[in-house]
């Protein structure tokens, strides 16, 4: 007889207990909040910490005035961030050209960021300790060259003093082939600089050794003018 009451009424039985349910949960719920919101209701409003202590009051104003040295700014400035360097690395080293350092660096550094010194390269004459300024040209020699005449730390005035005054040695010791020459030998030639210098040694690559003198006519550049003023400081052998 049970089982055919359950089987009769139980659907109806389930419906009444789910609805018991979702009411008292409904109904704990709202107990819940409503004592919640008299609790908050109850607490007292107190001022934020931080409100209270940015404000001060007019007698403490007075007081922190006098206790600022007069003439001294309150806040102190960051310490200003020293403005890099610009230096020209030229000569025997891998990748010439201008780079950017920070202040405080080396000739060493200013080498490592051309790439390094190529074997050929005489560091023996660099003073690879030596501060670097800005608006510097740091000249790498190769190996039996003629050293410098100056330091290797060049300012751009100096750097072409420094150019004439070996021009002017070369001249009344040698003359220069421009067979065996290096960039930097013929560099000391009146009028040829680092493009030129690298023009005469890829003509020499691409056609061979010169033949005759003339032939350095034939690099772009060098016109009558220029080859008068240097040939009487070439040769061929």
């Amino acid at each position: 007889m049970f089982l055919e009451w359950w089987d009769r009424y139980r659907k109806i039985l389930l419906t009444a207990i789910a609805l018991l349910f979702v009411t008292s949960s409904f109904w704990l719920y709202q107990t819940r909040v409503a004592g919640h919101e008299g609790t908050d209701a109850a607490l007292p409003l107190v001022p934020p910490a931080y409100a209270s202590d940015d404000v001060l009051p007019a007698d403490e104003h007075e007081h922190a005035k006098e206790a600022t040295p007069a003439g001294k700014p309150a806040l102190e400035k960051a310490p200003s961030v020293p403005a890099p360097l610009y230096v020209d690395v030229k000569g025997d080293v891998k990748q010439p050209g201008l780079y950017r350092l920070d202040a405080g660096m080396r000739v060493a550094d200013a080498i490592a960021k051309a790439g390094g010194a190529n074997p050929t390269a005489d560091l023996a004459q660099i003073n690879l300790a030596a501060p670097l300024t800005d608006g510097t040209a740091i000249v790498i020699p190769a190996k039996e060259s003629t050293p410098a005449a100056g330091p290797v730390n060049l300012s751009a005035p100096a750097y072409a003093a420094n150019r004439k005054n070996a021009s002017n040695a070369s001249s009344s010791d040698q003359t220069v082939s421009l067979n065996s020459a290096t960039a930097e030998e013929l560099m000391t030639l009146p009028g040829i600089g680092e493009a030129r210098a690298k023009a005469i040694l890829q003509y020499r690559e691409e056609k061979g050794s010169f033949r005759a003198l003339e032939e350095l006519k034939s690099i772009e550049g060098i016109g009558d003018k220029l080859y008068e003023r240097i040939a009487p400081r070439i040769r061929i052998q």
